[in-house]
């Protein structure tokens, strides 16, 4: 009995001590995250996207942005809305840029925690530690954001990079955030989904070329399941909607005209075959996957000695399934760049959230808290590594 209770005390002073530490360390390492995007100036394609793309002169109005869009469509590549961004920011100048992409990747971080939370098949008990588990939940998504970042600085800090991932990850995420909720039947669907959905699915599609298909899918099974349960679902409606304008969205971004001139133009090879390609996928997995996916195979071994069924949920593993597709999608194409798996990782990183929120719950371990202190220190290494360049 002493020892019992001696141990809770032990734990209660870990827990209470690595709260503390995410207090400190969790502003610090959103202000490291500035620093970082202050650190890498405009350059590369920055340079040539701060331009209206139609005459070469510099962006001064949203009708430049605009004409460049539409131009960019038709001779260069299909992400007109990613790019439509991109160039916003540019215009904006490069100390509100960095703030842009500061307050977006916070929010794309909230997002990551509200989708891990979707995702466990039970709740912590309500108002129980609950202003410490959006801390803690923020501090672990934010760690791991950035620590299994496939290439952090171009994929989160160079201007193009984080427009066409981080931006679009934003979109991404609240378009499946909505089908994902409606998996649940207590739960009620997402305030204005009725309204949202189709815009939203269009953006969505209209992103990247790996995650809007990747996206579309989870829609057309999260339909089909609720078609199977009830055919008479209302949501079957707007489930419909936003699937039908994810699809349409996918096919405009692919099917631009630019996406055909620049394969022409490329100097990458085309001709690979489909082993070549099979080989450079799985290759790519182990330089851009491998941390993440390290982390997610230690959380599942953790919740399954943790809980008593240790199985994955069917939300779990339709998430992976579309983390898998999305990567698999990029089959299509002769070169993988690493920035593209940041998707991918998102997804799985969600997961792993998910699975280690689980496993605390279950046994009123430090193990959320304590990973998410070390989460947080990879973290802030990975961001200084940049900063002193």
């Amino acid at each position: 009995m002493g020892k019992d209770r001696s141990f809770d005390l032990k734990r209660k002073d870990l827990r209470m001590i690595t709260a503390a530490a995410q207090v400190i360390l969790l502003p610090a390492a959103v202000f490291m995250l500035f620093v970082s995007n202050r650190s890498v100036p405009f350059m590369m394609d920055d340079i040539w996207y701060s331009t209206n793309l139609e005459t070469g002169e510099k962006l001064g109005s949203l009708t430049d942005i605009l004409v460049s869009q539409k131009w960019h469509y038709i001779n260069w590549g299909g992400r007109s809305w990613t790019h439509g961004f991109l160039q916003l920011s540019l215009m904006s100048g490069e100390l509100c840029a960095d703030i842009i992409n500061t307050l977006m990747t916070i929010l794309l971080v909230l997002e990551m925690y509200i989708f891990a939370g979707m995702l466990r098949p039970e709740k912590a008990p309500a108002g129980k530690g609950k202003g410490r588990g959006v801390l803690c939940g923020g501090a672990l998504s934010l760690g791991l954001l950035i620590t299994c970042c496939p290439n952090f600085m171009m994929s989160m800090l160079w201007q193009a990079g984080c427009a066409n991932y981080v931006y679009s990850s934003v979109w991404i995420l609240a378009f499946m955030m909505v089908y994902i909720r409606a998996v649940d039947d207590a739960a009620g669907d997402l305030p204005f989904a009725k309204l949202f959905i189709v815009p939203l699915g269009i953006i969505t599609g209209w992103s990247t070329e790996n995650m809007g298909p990747a996206s579309f899918v989870l829609a057309f099974l999260v339909m089909a399941h609720t078609f199977h349960k009830n055919r008479k679902d209302r949501r079957l409606i707007w489930m419909a909607e936003g699937a039908v304008s994810s699809f349409a969205g996918s096919v405009i971004c692919i099917l631009a005209p630019g996406n055909f001139v620049r394969k022409d133009e490329s100097l990458e090879d085309l001709s690979l075959s489909l082993s070549d390609r099979i080989i450079q996928m799985f290759r790519g997995a182990g330089e851009y996957l491998f941390p993440a996916l390290l982390v997610l195979s230690v959380s599942y071994l953790v919740y399954r000695r943790s809980t008593q069924s240790g199985k994955i949920n069917a939300k779990t593993a339709l998430v992976l399934f579309t983390a898998l597709l999305s990567y698999g999608a990029m089959i299509a194409s002769p070169h993988y760049p690493d920035r593209a798996a940041f998707g991918t990782c998102a997804l799985i990183e969600i997961c792993a959230v998910s699975l280690i929120s689980g496993a605390a719950d279950e046994n009123g371990s430090t193990l959320k808290e304590t990973a998410a202190v070390l989460l947080l220190c990879s973290s802030m290494f990975v961001m200084y590594s940049v900063i002193s360049l």
